[in-house]
């Protein structure tokens, strides 16, 4: 039978009583297993004996501020790592460990100019998007605003209520109506208008550098801008304001 680890560690110590030391001993001098175990207990005993020798002299001074300030005259990715792994050798070690010691701060510092943090907190969520400034939140409106790119539809779904339609100089595409009344469903290059209510009026804001903007109902065209012209077959309820029947008008 082999010897255990509380065996071989009894054994180093001299904790053995005589009987069980004579019969440990006779066990060693024929198995070479257990004479690998005990000298591997006896390596890592010495190991721990070094490093408790080394706390009880103080720390070689290694002035880190210079480290760092040699180590910033180079971008290379290299050098940053050069700086922080001569950091960490000159003062870690069990001189980290050493009550008041001043390393652990350093090499903080160093990992934190390397590339980030030691430890790093999680990123904070995006903020929800709130509403634009001057313009307070509507409880009774919904509303969508899109980039209206190179070429934009926006399509309604239903011949239902009305849209008033103005250019403006904003940037945005902005469409807002009565809430429950209407749904969005923004693709690309494409905005889908769910208006479900008869008597809804959903007004539509597009900017005037807008290069292409078409509206349709279903699949029939009430407005189209290109550029600067606007085509619609409803009269300009103003400058630059369309007043658009969404059901289509009867012969």
């Amino acid at each position: 039978m082999h010897l255990d680890e509380e065996q071989v560690q009894r054994l180093l110590h001299g904790e053995l009583v005589a009987p069980d030391e004579s019969a440990a001993r006779e066990h060693l001098a024929v198995c070479t297993e257990c004479r690998a175990l005990v000298a591997d207990a006896e390596r890592e005993e010495e190991e721990v004996h070094t490093l408790l020798r080394h706390l009880d002299h103080p720390a070689p001074r290694v002035d880190a501020g210079a480290l760092m300030r040699r180590a910033r005259q180079h971008e290379q990715r290299w050098t940053r790592w050069a700086a922080g792994i001569a950091v960490a050798l000159g003062l870690g070690g069990a001189s980290y460990a050493l009550p008041g010691s001043p390393v652990p701060a350093w090499i903080e510092a160093a990992v934190h100019w390397m590339g980030g943090p030691a430890n790093p907190s999680p990123p904070a969520p995006a903020p929800a998007p709130g509403p634009q400034p001057g313009r307070p939140v509507d409880p009774t409106v919904a509303g969508i605003a899109v980039s209206p790119g190179r070429d934009l539809r926006i399509d309604f779904t239903s011949p239902h209520g009305q849209a008033l339609v103005s250019l403006t100089d904003g940037a945005d595409i902005v469409v807002r109506a009565p809430a429950g009344t209407v749904t969005f469903t923004s693709h690309a290059n494409r905005l889908v208008i769910d208006n479900m209510d008869p008597t809804a009026t959903i007004v539509v804001e597009i900017p005037r550098v807008a290069p292409r903007v078409e509206i349709r109902v279903e699949a029939r065209e009430i407005f189209r801008k290109e550029g600067p012209r606007v085509t619609t077959q409803e009269p300009a309820a103003s400058a630059d304001a369309y007043n658009l029947r969404l059901a289509p008008s009867t012969p």
